[in-house]
Order: C-alpha cells, then sequence, then structure tokens
C-alpha cells in the first residue's frame, strides 16, 4: 500500500505530546504504545524494554523512565510506503513525536 502523504522528516515538540495511543504492558519489563501516526495516519507502535545500553554495554533495569509521567519519544514505523523515503529506511514516514503515557502504567 501507498499513501499520498510523503516520506518528510519531521519533529512534532515535546509541548504537544499524543494522547491517543493504547498503552499495553506486554510483560517481562516490555510496554508498547499503538496508535495513528500524527503526521500520516497510518498504524504505527513503539515498544520499550527494561534493557538499556550504556557506554559500557547493557544496564539494568530502568523502571523510573515510565513511573515519572513524562512523555516518550517515538518516531513513525508504519509499514506502509511513503514516497520519497530515502533508501535504507524500510519503515515509516519520516515524523518523530512524543507520547503522553498513562497514568498507572507498570512494566
Amino acid at each position: 500500500m501507498s499513501s499520498a502523504v510523503p516520506y518528510r522528516v519531521h519533529d512534532r515538540p515535546l509541548t504537544s505530546p499524543v494522547t491517543t495511543f493504547l498503552w499495553q504492558s506486554r510483560g517481562a519489563g516490555r510496554v508498547e504504545a499503538t496508535g495513528e501516526c500524527p503526521e500520516c495516519r497510518c498504524v504505527t507502535s513503539r515498544t520499550w524494554e527494561d534493557i538499556q545500553y550504556g557506554s559500557k554495554g547493557p544496564v539494568g533495569p530502568n523502571k523510573q523512565a515510565f513511573d515519572n509521567g513524562e512523555p516518550k519519544y517515538a518516531r513513525c514505523a508504519c509499514a506502509t510506503r511513503h514516497v520519497d523515503r530515502p533508501a535504507g529506511v524500510e519503515r515509516g514516514c519520516g515524523a518523530s513525536f512524543w507520547l503522553a503515557p498513562p497514568r498507572g502504567l507498570s512494566r
């Protein structure tokens, strides 16, 4: 499927986080947010896991990263083919945005 919305790098500001995504705890320290990209309107999802990588390799769980209620960064990763998408970029429309997690989200 091809979208009428061409690929375009666009960063939405932190001051307007998207609030319409469905958030689900996937067990074993995984959280997934799925919803409509605010730019291309295609379905996209973002998954976070407990493992973080520091300069010296993997570090421990970061539960506080979700308990603080701050918006989380995401990029469109839809499977739709967008015209003018650069070679080597397999998914998305180029948009990046912030997601507002619901209260009480646990990992």
